[in-house]
């Protein structure tokens, strides 16, 4: 990625990376959820879970992307 002397710096870009490819992945395997779970009779009734799971799907893509990506800069 970027070839910087400082640590600091390439693990904060690779945070940042991490970050937002979870973000994209996040925001697909949400998407991927709710239409499953719409699916599934028993919770087509209720749009709770089809509405929030994009939601955390993204949070928590961008949650794990981040300390994975600056786990990764850091071993560089």
């Amino acid at each position: 990625m970027l070839n910087h002397t400082s640590p600091f710096i390439r693990m904060a870009t690779n945070a940042i990376a991490g970050a937002l490819l979870g973000l994209f992945v996040g925001l697909i395997l949400g998407i991927i959820i709710s239409l499953i779970t719409g699916l599934v009779p028993q919770f087509s009734d209720g749009n709770e879970l089809k509405n929030i799971a994009p939601f955390f799907g993204m949070g928590f893509g961008s949650l794990i992307g981040a300390i994975l990506g600056g786990f990764v800069g850091l071993k560089k």
